[in-house]
């Protein structure tokens, strides 16, 4: 693939939508999985207007077979002959603010083209491919006080919430031998085996001093079992943040 240098917006828009290669996100964690700020996505809608147009543009690339190609291969079919995808991470810096979690393309865009997308920049930048996400668990929902109204679709709040952070790297031994549902399954399995293995740890677990410990052995078993002579992962806890009835607990 020709390689060009990435326009400025596409820069940001990769780091902070993808948080891909070695981008660090140190901004309070998200009230949800989705970790792109709505501010983002109206700078990418400086090129694509109509959330529509941007949401075609991703979906045209998806082909009948695209779960058996190669990674390799996947990812040249979606860069242009000089290798600028900054018009490709403005679609998906758009389209990543609205989208549902119910969207029949919902998988496809949220996994497989930002990884895809995330992997070419870092191949332009000569950098570690990888992602960042957040753990996260929240207990006992603050009841109403008397007289106070209940609204429609009100954000709930909880006394216990928990958040971690951490950086999940990977790298190919050769991405012509590796398809795009290989990759895109290992990575989906950390995430849910990870997620899973939080939401059965107790309040305590979670507030002790050793948590971070406890979640980086987690990690490494899990980067273990499923890293393949194709595909080697590595996770890395970076933070861990405990709000616990107006108490809070950073452990970095």
């Amino acid at each position: 693939m020709k390689k060009s240098i990435i326009t400025p917006l596409a820069a940001v828009l990769c780091l902070s939508l993808l948080t891909g290669c070695n981008a660090k996100d140190s901004s309070t964690p998200p009230d949800s999985q989705q970790t792109n700020p709505p501010a983002q996505a109206t700078v990418a809608s400086a090129n694509i207007s109509d959330t529509s147009e941007a949401y075609e543009k991703l979906v045209a690339l998806k082909t009948e077979d695209y779960k058996q190609q190669s990674v390799a291969d996947f990812n040249q079919s979606l860069a242009p002959n000089n290798g600028d995808i900054s018009g490709l991470l403005d679609a998906q810096a758009d389209v990543l603010a609205s989208i549902s979690p119910d969207d029949k393309n919902y998988e496809f865009i949220t996994v497989t083209l930002a990884a895809s997308l995330d992997e070419l920049y870092c191949e332009q930048m000569n950098d570690s491919v990888g992602l960042s996400a957040y753990l996260k668990k929240e207990e006992q929902p603050l009841e109403k006080l008397p007289g106070e109204e209940s609204v429609a679709g009100a954000e709930i709040t909880y006394q216990f919430v928990f958040n971690a952070l951490y950086r999940l790297n990977y790298t190919f031994s050769d991405p012509t031998q590796i398809t795009v549902a290989e990759r895109d399954s290992a990575l989906q399995k950390f995430k849910t085996e990870f997620q899973n293995y939080v939401d059965n740890l107790s309040e305590a677990d979670l507030a002790s001093s050793n948590i971070k410990t406890v979640l980086s052995e987690k990690a490494d078993e899990l980067e273990n079992s499923l890293s393949t002579a194709k595909m080697k992962l590595s996770c890395e806890v970076e933070n861990v943040e405990v709000h616990n009835a107006g108490e809070e607990i950073v452990n970095n």
